[in-house]
């Protein structure tokens, strides 16, 4: 018999990743990273915050474990696989079968590593909170607050159980909110959420105090020059906002999570104009399409929030490129089982495109992160909450009256024909369009989890809840003697 002892998370407080970003934090000794030092001035607050950012790009990227074209995109079925391939295990959700848990522990550690430093910001602001200004402290702490929840959340839809069938006595893992070289409690779902959900409510009012986007708006926020430039780089106020409508849902407060997603979807600037506003045809040209320098695949005008990701470059990467085989969806019934026949849906024209590679395989190549390369002029920013993610909650979770007016929206904004939901098919239906939104986005995995689906499209085998749930790394467990 096994059980659980967070020992690992002693490794990850010993081995800050502030470590692998020179110049933003002070190191003194040589290996020791006094943090007490530098969120004493409103500087260090923020060179803390951006290196906090830095370190969640090692997993929240488009070839990161956590983005587009790597573990968790698999575990979607989003790609084909041969056989036998470390891909088709992950497609099949065989975990006991992976060489080692090499990636389960990177995922695990990365993750408590981005919650340790998120931990040293939060002390840090509150413990100099009279040498702060009111908005750097408000910022900053309400940023590393969302981002902690934010991380906490992806572990429990990872680690976790699957939402709707809880064993409301059992300890899943541990939401960490103090660094501590000690063994750290394990918590029940209940507890653990009850945490999230606090964290995010005190992100939230921080952030209504100072976020610059709650007064003006994220265009005014675009330029190096702003006080708080590029808004929709961090997780700002609206994004704490998604966040709630996410993590309410996960949880099963249904109308919580509605309330959020109303919240965001009618969110208005100063002159009526929409904060953020869902992407459609209309944003595109035919020359934009083809050249890339036009048409923002990833719908940057509906990110609440994401991470920047200006170093990435998609025609150097070794995941994305459309001759790469490894990353193909080569299903004879691909255009219909996910489109249904649609050719004019706009997801599959942008998102989307066909490839003959030289390997003599054919398929669908995702081609979302197309204008991520160095001389692109579009805003490279991987995409942690959109818009459509509120219209899909309020459409699946509504009464079914403002459920239609708002997929009736969605609808024309996707370039796709209206046809009203009914209770008995709203379900199957806006699984779908989930899919079909967030390919690519390291979310899809999640969704067909909170669904409890049993055979996923493009699946290879039928899920249950266990395949539905990552094992713990092995540093996790000790034997009981």
């Amino acid at each position: 018999m096994k059980k659980r002892k967070s020992y690992l998370l002693l490794y990850v407080v010993l081995t800050l990743v502030c470590s692998a970003c020179e110049g933003w934090l002070t190191v003194e000794p040589e290996t020791a990273i006094t943090g007490e030092k530098l969120y004493t001035t409103n500087e260090g607050v923020k060179e803390g915050l951006n290196g906090l950012y830095l370190n969640m790009r090692g997993l929240y990227y488009p070839e990161g474990r956590l983005g587009g074209a790597s573990v968790l995109e698999s575990m979607a079925c989003t790609h084909t696989f041969a056989e036998g391939t470390p891909g088709y295990r992950w497609a099949g959700h065989y975990y006991n079968d992976l060489s080692g848990d090499s990636d389960i522990a990177m995922i695990f550690v990365g993750l408590y590593n981005i919650i340790t430093n998120a931990n040293s910001l939060i002390l840090g602001t509150e413990t100099n909170k009279n040498k702060l200004k009111d908005e750097v402290y408000n910022i900053g702490r309400g940023e590393a607050l969302a981002i902690r929840a934010l991380v906490h959340l992806d572990l429990i839809r990872l680690f976790g159980p699957v939402p709707s069938n809880v064993d409301m006595s059992e300890k899943y893992l541990p939401y960490v909110r103090v660094n501590d070289i000690k063994d750290y409690e394990y918590n029940t779902f209940e507890e653990y959420m009850t945490y999230l959900l606090a964290d995010l409510d005190e992100a939230e009012a921080l952030l209504e105090k100072s976020d610059i986007v709650v007064t003006g708006t994220f265009e005014e926020t675009e330029v190096s020059s702003a006080s708080w430039s590029f808004r929709k780089n961090h997780i700002n106020y609206y994004g704490v906002l998604g966040l709630q409508a996410r993590g309410r849902l996960w949880k099963g407060e249904v109308e919580g999570a509605l309330r959020y997603a109303r919240l965001v979807k009618e969110a208005k600037n100063g002159d009526g104009t929409a904060k953020v506003r869902l992407m459609t045809p209309d944003d595109n040209t035919t020359e934009g399409l083809w050249n890339n320098k036009t048409t923002d695949l990833t719908c940057y005008s509906e990110h609440l929030c994401g991470v920047k990701c200006d170093n990435y470059d998609y025609t150097q990467g070794t995941a994305w490129l459309a001759r790469n085989v490894s990353i193909l969806n080569y299903s004879d019934t691909f255009f219909e089982d996910l489109f249904a026949g649609n050719a004019e849906d706009m997801r599959y024209q942008w998102f989307w495109a066909y490839y003959y590679n030289r390997f003599g395989t054919s398929g669908y190549y995702c081609r979302k992160y197309l204008n991520f390369y160095n001389s692109s002029t579009s805003q490279k920013n991987f995409p942690i909450v959109r818009l459509a993610e509120m219209y899909l909650i309020i459409a699946e979770n509504a009464p079914l009256e403002e459920a239609n007016i708002i997929y009736e929206e969605y609808c024309k904004a996707r370039n796709l024909t209206y046809v009203p939901l009914t209770e008995s098919d709203r379900e199957e239906r806006i699984l779908l369009e989930f899919i079909r939104e967030f390919t690519g986005e390291g979310q899809n995995f999640y969704t067909y989890k909170r669904y409890n689906t049993k055979n996923m499209l493009f699946g290879v085998r039928e899920c249950t809840e266990e395949q539905y749930q990552l094992p713990l790394p092995e540093s996790e467990l000790l034997n009981d003697k």
